[in-house]
């Protein structure tokens, strides 16, 4: 009984001991180089980043410290403030990485609708900034902030992303990088952060079911009912109905699909997947061509738009994470059905049906 009891009590110790450190580095508990302290500090949501800042309500300026925790050589990190909306685009950013000679560089840049990254005048003054990389890992940007009354509460965003070529590169836009973002209040000393499912994530999760039920769904159902369905002559005309149907209603279901990607496009300026674009608009087009023109060679135009949305697909399932063999086998199950349709019974059937394709 005694050796059990020992062993319980050494359990709880060890159990101890590790919770501790982990509960040691609050923001609050960080000890910074150069015996630089801060009043008020705010664990970040996302990204293991954290914001240190001491206000001066005298002369309306912030001294602030922006820590990102486990940071890598490799990566690039910024922090911002964005008195017009709660995004990065349009932001005034200070930004921080190690250069490739071994350097940490940190500097200012306004973010535009198409941003480079590069240095440039904020439209507040930053008296000074530096940065430095930790012992610990953690790549930190100190900095004094010559505030405005419009400041003193306002949106903040914060991000990570790689460098390429010794300059920062594209962040992702999904994730924990695309959550980023919230609220300073440096004379109260609050932030408010977004939480759950951002406007932008829920448009992108509607943006990719509708056209997935309609492009990827309908429009190949309403394909295989015309040329399969018609060959049971007990079905009459209901497959054409039915054929009907699935066609416009996939049509329907599809513009507002591609209204929302163009939605999304236009609140993402800098931005771009030029090939999932390119793509989109051409099975839109031939979408629209099928149902509205009704063009006598309706057979070749579906074809090359099947084709076109197996094509477009992969793109999609690849950002959501998707194992490759589902978006495969999602083509091969329609060429295959498509490369039965040649059999010569379908064909004879097929000449005796007076309603064009």
């Amino acid at each position: 009984m005694d050796k059990s009891l020992a062993t319980l009590l050494l359990s709880c110790t060890l159990l101890i001991s590790l919770c501790v450190p982990s509960l040691a580095q609050t923001c609050g508990n960080y000890t910074f180089s150069g015996n630089r302290s801060y009043s008020t500090c705010n664990d970040l949501p996302q990204l293991s980043c954290s914001l240190h800042w001491n206000y001066h309500p005298s002369n309306l300026t912030a001294d602030i410290a922006f820590r990102k925790s486990g940071a890598s050589t490799s990566n690039w990190i910024s922090w911002a403030l964005n008195p017009s909306r709660r995004a990065m685009a349009g932001s005034q950013a200070l930004v921080a990485f190690q250069h490739p000679n071994g350097s940490i560089l940190a500097y200012t840049t306004q973010l535009n609708d198409n941003p480079n990254m590069q240095p440039g005048r904020l439209s507040f003054d930053v008296p000074s900034i530096a940065a430095e990389f930790s012992s610990n890992g953690d790549m930190i940007i100190f900095a004094t902030l010559q505030l405005t009354d419009s400041l003193r509460l306002t949106n903040q965003v914060w991000q990570e992303g790689p460098l390429n070529g010794g300059n920062p590169g594209q962040h992702p836009t999904n994730g924990q990088n695309g959550k980023s973002m919230g609220t300073v209040d440096f004379i109260n000393g609050s932030v408010t952060t977004t939480g759950g499912t951002t406007s932008k994530q829920r448009k992108r999760n509607v943006h990719g079911v509708l056209n997935a039920v309609s492009w990827g769904i309908l429009m190949p159902v309403g394909i295989i009912i015309a040329r399969y369905l018609k060959v049971f002559k007990s079905a009459g005309p209901a497959w054409f109905y039915l054929h009907v149907t699935c066609q416009t209603s996939g049509y329907a279901v599809g513009i507002a699909g591609w209204a929302t990607g163009i939605k999304l496009g236009s609140d993402s300026p800098g931005i771009s997947y030029d090939t999932h674009r390119n793509l989109g608009m051409i099975i839109f087009a031939l979408g629209t061509l099928q149902d509205i023109f009704k063009i006598s060679h309706r057979h070749l135009v579906a074809t090359s738009h099947s084709i076109n949305v197996f094509r477009n697909h992969p793109p999609y399932f690849k950002r959501e994470e998707t194992e490759s063999k589902n978006r495969w086998t999602y083509f091969f199950r329609l060429s295959v059905l498509r490369q039965k349709n040649r059999c010569p019974h379908c064909n004879l059937y097929s000449s005796n049906v007076k309603i064009t394709l």
